[in-house]
């Protein structure tokens, strides 16, 4: 696992706001959130969707080929069981 704060020229403060509020210190959660829910990511960090791009693309130049590609796959929804009336 790679920490934000080990990508030097990933922004401190953003650092701090995702660490702090939302718990977020490693870059795959970083990268993960950010491919998922990148309006989330914007909003919480208070950055226009044009910042982010260009931080995500710099956090995933340090993550695993196999890891960006799980990440950028749609979400399956799997169906809980049996609704019986």
């Amino acid at each position: 696992m790679k920490q934000l704060r080990e990508i030097r020229s990933f922004p401190e403060p953003l650092c701090d706001i995702l660490e702090t509020q939302f718990g977020i210190t490693s870059a795959e959660a970083f990268f993960e959130h950010s491919v998922r829910n990148a309006a989330g990511i914007s909003k919480a960090l208070k950055i226009p969707p044009a910042e982010l791009e260009p931080l995500t693309e710099l956090v995933e130049s340090h993550l695993t080929p196999a890891f960006v590609a799980r990440c950028r796959q749609p979400l399956k929804k799997r169906s809980r069981g049996v609704i019986v009336d």
